[in-house]
């Protein structure tokens, strides 16, 4: 069989028929394989995408209710400040009052003694200027002025006999039953703090 020869032609059709029919299953299953991947890589990233979305959407709303957490604490401290600021001033105020009464009372006290000293003097001048002349004896002048001395002292042992203890009967009897500061301030008909004041006062007297 040479080139010329028919036979020759279709031989060489019938092998490239062959080869074609062998390669075109190739191509058929490599070309729809490309769109798959392709698919495939498109629904990953989508998944992927949504999943980081997820994620950026939980973060932000996990820092807003942290930041609305840190608000609400704030404010509350900020509350609480006002508040005990609040009750400083009223316990400053108080006891500036209890110090005003404190000193009320100790100079009552503290006058309470003098006043029938004075008052008492002034008689025992008046009476040794009008009736003591001058052409009288030291022993006359001594034996007058002994009544006016006990007349003076008098006012004052009676001044001194009314000590708080005196005024308050009730109250320290109480205290001395081992009531509390409330209940001898609801008895006696007073506050607290006057209670305390007229116990402090006491005390001061008995060191006295």
């Amino acid at each position: 069989m040479s080139f010329g020869d028919p036979w020759f032609y279709i031989v060489l059709l019938g092998a490239a028929a062959l080869v074609y029919a062998l390669l075109l299953p190739g191509r058929k299953a490599t070309q729809p394989s490309s769109p798959g991947s392709a698919s495939e890589l498109e629904a990953t990233l989508e998944q992927f995408m949504s999943e980081i979305e997820k994620e950026n959407e939980e973060l932000i709303d996990l820092i807003a209710g942290m930041k609305q957490d840190f608000a609400a604490k704030q404010l509350a401290q900020q509350e609480q400040l006002v508040e005990l600021r609040k009750r400083l001033v009223e316990v400053e105020q108080n006891a500036l009052q209890y110090k005003s009464r404190l000193d009320a009372l100790d100079q009552q006290l503290s006058a309470a003694p003098s006043r029938p000293a004075e008052t008492a003097s002034e008689p025992k001048s008046e009476i040794a200027a009008a009736d003591l002349p001058a052409a009288r004896t030291p022993e006359i002048a001594v034996v007058q002025a002994e009544p006016a001395a006990a007349v003076e002292t008098m006012p004052e042992e009676a001044a001194r006999t009314e000590s708080v203890r005196d005024r308050y009967p009730e109250l320290f009897h109480l205290y001395e039953q081992g009531k509390s500061m409330d209940m001898i301030a609801k008895s006696v008909g007073i506050q607290r703090g006057e209670v305390q004041l007229i116990l402090q006062l006491a005390k001061r007297e008995e060191s006295r």
